[in-house]
């Protein structure tokens, strides 16, 4: 059943926590992460991710990641239409890291170009995760196509991703970010802080000991204060997650979350790492 007749939907990447799709009435698609012959649905339930970081550091080949094909970017938008939305709104991970946006772009030529708008967030993980929240927060209160798309702009305008890499050994493998890789040389000790911008992954700081990316990574996140949403991302480093949390906690709002960061982004990034996704307040100006 269709809560809205603007429906929102997006790709696993956005790291939006089930409970939270759920009531928010957001469609998901799940990429893939393929482990050797085996292609495993990027959806929370076929791949569990605690386990699969904990195996990852010992697999004897690295693992690889995909996005949703054509056909399945045109059922998922057939199914949406078929439960009652009148149009889309489908939000992702951004064109110039990925192939998610052209295979969703494919689909809804199949499903109905006219009912579909597609855009590209420009972000990963939970900073795309703020824009489907918002988005869908708007839908459900019957807001129309062109309001629903002004929101999506302001809130990326104004939301930050920023993390910290534990190791460069994941990025060099996959060979996904080779630009990252090739701006930071051979220094594979180092811990990169990076942010998300425009779609392109930037390195903004080069430490060699985790407690000064930490403490950059603190700045930048209160640089971004007066906070109206915060989640702490982490690469099966819970722990380490919310001891930063607890380090920012007198800017953090009362419902920050901590996220597990997806495998198909994790893939690339390794365990170890962790980060954050804001939006300032005043994205509502």
């Amino acid at each position: 059943m269709i809560s809205s007749r603007i429906h929102i939907a997006a790709d696993s990447v956005c790291d939006l926590p089930a409970e939270l799709a759920s009531s928010l009435g957001v469609s998901i698609i799940p990429t893939y992460v393929n482990i050797g012959e085996e292609s495993i649905a990027d959806d929370g339930v076929g791949l569990d991710r605690e386990r699969y970081y904990r195996e990852l550091p010992r697999m004897a080949a690295q693992p690889t990641t995909a996005a949703p094909s054509p056909g399945d970017a045109a059922a998922f938008y057939q199914r949406i239409l078929d439960a009652g939305a009148e149009h889309i709104v489908s939000i992702h991970v951004p064109e110039s890291l990925s192939g998610t946006l052209n295979a969703m772009r494919l689909g809804a030529e199949t499903a109905g170009m006219d009912k579909i708008t597609l855009v590209d967030s420009l972000q990963l993980t939970f900073g795309i995760g703020l824009q489907v929240w918002a988005a869908a927060e708007l839908a459900l209160t019957g807001a129309g196509l062109n309001d629903i798309l002004e929101r999506i702009q302001r809130v990326r305008d104004h939301c930050k991703v920023y993390a910290i890499i534990d190791t460069m050994e994941y990025l060099r493998r996959s060979g996904r970010v080779s630009s990252l890789v090739a701006s930071l040389g051979g220094l594979l000790r180092i811990k990169p802080v990076i942010r998300v911008d425009h779609g392109d992954i930037e390195p903004i700081g080069r430490m060699r000991a985790w407690s000064r990316a930490e403490q950059r990574l603190r700045e930048l996140t209160r640089a971004e204060a007066p906070l109206e949403r915060l989640a702490v991302l982490h690469i099966a480093n819970r722990v380490g997650a919310e001891s930063f949390l607890e380090s920012i906690r007198d800017i953090a709002p009362s419902d920050t979350l901590v996220i597990e960061t997806t495998p198909t982004l994790g893939t690339h990034i390794g365990p170890g790492s962790i980060g954050v996704a804001t939006l300032n307040r005043n994205w509502r100006r």
